[in-house]
């Protein structure tokens, strides 16, 4: 006899893994403690990587305009990255 409580079938998310496949292609059951595990991890790991844009952006915002162009800035595009909402990260280098 399966607890309800304690199981939770998810048919087409995988929760950082926890969810797999059996070989008839049927989702295996994941425990709500785990579920709810995963789903934590996720958050706080985006809230890492939102400290880690608005530090980054702060420390840009110290540098001079001589450092500036040896990163490859100029001070309209520091001005436009820090009127950036700190969850968006930093676009893609070219």
């Amino acid at each position: 006899m399966v607890n309800c409580n304690d199981t939770i079938r998810f048919s087409e998310i995988n929760i950082k893994g926890n969810a797999q496949m059996n070989t008839k292609g049927a989702v295996k059951a994941t425990t709500w403690r785990s579920a709810v595990a995963g789903i934590a991890v996720s958050v706080l790991e985006r809230v890492r990587v939102w400290q880690e844009s608005a530090r980054n952006r702060r420390m840009l915002e110290q540098l001079d305009d001589h450092l500036l162009k040896d990163v490859g800035m100029t001070r309209s595009d520091l001005d436009r990255e820090l009127s950036r909402p700190f969850w968006i990260g930093f676009p893609p280098r070219s």
